[in-house]
């Protein structure tokens, strides 16, 4: 686990100028409206509509961004080249096939969530739903880890919606525990990173400009690559 986690600070600082032009392609666009609306749009339309954009941002254009920066790192790990220009082509290419996959992710995740936020409504308390809100999510997280390499393995495998699923799952076999501690540990720095920038914003109003919050919005971008570099990681260990 150790090993993983120093291996993924490794890669992305020194990939962090490839990455970040990368991610930036989608999100410094996705940013700056989704900041334009919630700053300057009509009050009816800031709460609604930058959820709209940003959930048509997350499912169908990041899949972008997580393929270039799977195939910029298996150049880096064949010791190939890795320009913004190649990576960003065999990016478009596994493009639509990572989507449909990541649909399906999103839809079998969001069911059980969605079921247990219903059950934990405030003002109806119950034992059972509880519990049961608890085993749906727990569920979830099992089946996330299963397939915690599934975006390599159709982006370097070419693997469709078909078949990518059982070479997820054999792929990480024996190796789950590990991937569970490191996506934690990941999750831990993230949310912790968000909570230190949301004080300094409540303790220094004058910092939640528009600049500020679109240079905040893509820095936290960047953040989240480790997720992808870990499980690319995982992947191509377990590959041999």
């Amino acid at each position: 686990m150790r090993g993983v986690l120093g291996e993924t600070a490794r890669l992305l600082a020194a990939n962090l100028h490839l990455f970040t032009l990368v991610a930036l392609t989608v999100w410094l666009p996705g940013h700056l409206t989704l900041n334009y609306l919630e700053f300057f749009g009509p009050p009816d339309d800031q709460t609604h509509q930058p959820l709209r954009i940003g959930f048509v941002l997350q499912a169908f254009f990041d899949p972008l961004v997580v393929a270039a920066v799977i195939s910029a790192l298996a150049r880096v790990k064949s010791a190939l080249p890795a320009t913004y220009g190649e990576v960003l082509l065999e990016g478009l290419r596994a493009w639509p096939r990572l989507i449909a996959v990541r649909l399906i992710i999103y839809t079998v995740v969001a069911v059980p969530l969605g079921v247990g936020l219903a059950l934990s409504t405030p003002g109806r308390p119950s034992v059972a739903g509880g519990l049961l809100a608890s085993v749906l999510g727990a569920l979830a997280i099992v089946f996330l880890v299963r397939i915690a390499v599934i975006d390599s393995v159709v982006v370097l495998e070419g693997a469709t919606l078909r078949t990518a699923w059982a070479r997820a799952i054999a792929l990480t076999r024996g190796r789950r525990g590990q991937i569970f501690g490191v996506m934690l540990t990941l999750v831990g720095l993230l949310v912790s990173a968000v909570l230190g920038l949301g004080l300094a914003f409540k303790h220094e109003p004058q910092l939640n400009h528009f600049v500020v919050r679109v240079l905040v919005d893509c820095a936290l971008t960047v953040l989240q690559l480790p997720f992808s570099i870990a499980g690319f990681l995982f992947y191509w260990r377990a590959r041999g």
